[in-house]
């Protein structure tokens, strides 16, 4: 059977702007400065890239080669600079370019410093789509780790844990793990439909993209509005729900493709994540505070798919009781404080528990019908870099998204986790 899925892509916000010698002595060089002088002692500085969580990226000229570093909480993530095809095994290179990506060509090398571990970037562009690839010194394929993420968690002792064994899924082994290309790198959102196709958007573009599982490429996209911060999607017959994080939803008909509304929910949040579709219900995730609410609770609230005025809480989430759970299930881990923060929201069609994504903290939190806390399940960094999506096929399998990191070292990827 060919499957298509469909994917919810977002973007960092990042400002952008040009250093000079003449400017290092401004409050933001202070911050990155002596990281690349002890890189280089006479830097030509030609860009810096800061995001809003504290992250920032310093490009440079240094002996007439480019060199960039990435820098968070005064820690140098990596460290890149520019190669020449007769400084790396390019014979054995060209072959798995050949053989897997025929028709690109080679646009950027350069070697990475990241996790105490050297490896070649090989940047191929092909029809104006760019892609990272990665490779070891040698010329073998690389498969590198989050270069931002630490975790002391150890893995093989969650997998043991009677409430990791009891949930159901493997959740850190998947099955099967589809990496995204590179315009979907930030995938943050996934929804499947009729066990075969999964409708979804990229965060500042209003489209609809379809994966295809089988062949992993977008077949197919449609337009329903212009820019936006999109964070994900479900669908109920021929409509698909596009949900922005302001509250608004567009609604789109993909039998009548110029037929579009948009509505607002009344949701006083800030920053809503999550949607999901489930018995004439659309069930809306805050991943923040209501506004004048508890910091201690989130809300997921639900709505009549037939009117969109009708608005009610649904489920009141307590902090603490997420963290009193982890603490008694799981001691080995020494959890003292915990961040949740919903990033999706999906209901499971054999047993209608509610899942609920944190991509914070990277866990799973497991809501039975009657609105219990049944389960929390700890990911795995290396799995899910920045889990943002959560869908599941008619017999409980399930599928969850992940985000890449900004740099590219880390790809998106969907997740297929089969049910026990």
């Amino acid at each position: 059977m060919k499957h298509l899925i469909v994917i919810v892509s977002s973007l960092y916000l990042v400002s952008c702007y040009s250093q000079t010698k003449e400017t290092l002595n401004q409050p933001l060089a202070k911050e990155y400065l002596n990281f690349v002088y002890e890189q280089c002692e006479h830097p030509d500085i030609i860009e810096v890239e800061s995001t809003y969580d504290g992250y920032i990226e310093v490009e440079f000229i240094c002996n007439g080669s480019r060199y960039e570093i990435g820098i968070r909480n005064n820690t140098v993530l990596y460290k890149e600079h520019s190669l020449t095809q007769a400084q790396v095994p390019m014979d054995k290179i060209s072959r798995k370019l050949e053989k897997k990506y025929p028709g690109w060509k080679i646009d950027e090398i350069s070697e990475v410093t990241a996790n105490d571990t050297s490896f070649l970037k090989v940047e191929v562009i092909k029809e104006g789509i760019e892609q990272n690839l990665y490779f070891t010194q040698d010329g073998k394929w690389y498969k590198i780790k989050p270069i931002d993420v630490a975790s002391q968690i150890n893995f093989t002792a969650i997998e043991k844990n009677d409430a990791y064994v009891s949930s159901g899924y493997d959740f850190n082994n998947p099955k099967h793990v589809y990496d995204m290309p590179e315009l979907l790198r930030e995938i943050s959102g996934i929804e499947l439909y009729n066990d075969s196709v999964l409708y979804c958007v990229q965060d500042e573009i209003g489209s609809v993209f379809e994966y295809d599982l089988k062949t992993q490429q977008i077949v197919k996209s449609h337009r329903f509005t212009d820019i936006g911060d999109f964070e994900d999607l479900t669908m109920h017959k021929n409509y698909i729900y596009v949900l922005r994080s302001d509250g608004s939803l567009f609604t789109y008909n993909l039998h009548k493709q110029t037929q579009v509304t948009q509505s607002m929910i009344q949701i006083n949040s800030l920053n809503i994540e999550g949607i999901c579709y489930y018995n004439s219900y659309l069930y809306i995730a805050s991943k923040d505070p209501l506004v004048n609410h508890s910091d201690d609770i989130r809300v997921i609230h639900r709505v009549p798919i037939t009117n969109f005025e009708s608005l009610e809480m649904y489920l009141e989430i307590e902090v603490q009781d997420i963290k009193a759970f982890m603490q008694k299930k799981y001691p080995e881990l020494n959890i003292s404080e915990i961040q949740f923060n919903p990033s999706s929201i999906a209901i499971h069609p054999i047993t209608s528990n509610i899942y609920i994504l944190s991509a914070t903290d990277r866990f799973v939190a497991v809501y039975s019908p009657q609105k219990e806390l049944i389960s929390i399940i700890p990911l795995s960094p290396d799995v899910y870099y920045k889990p943002e999506g959560i869908s599941f096929y008619s017999n409980g399998d399930m599928l969850i998204s992940s985000e890449g990191d900004k740099k590219g070292f880390v790809k998106g990827s969907i997740n297929f986790i089969p049910y026990k």
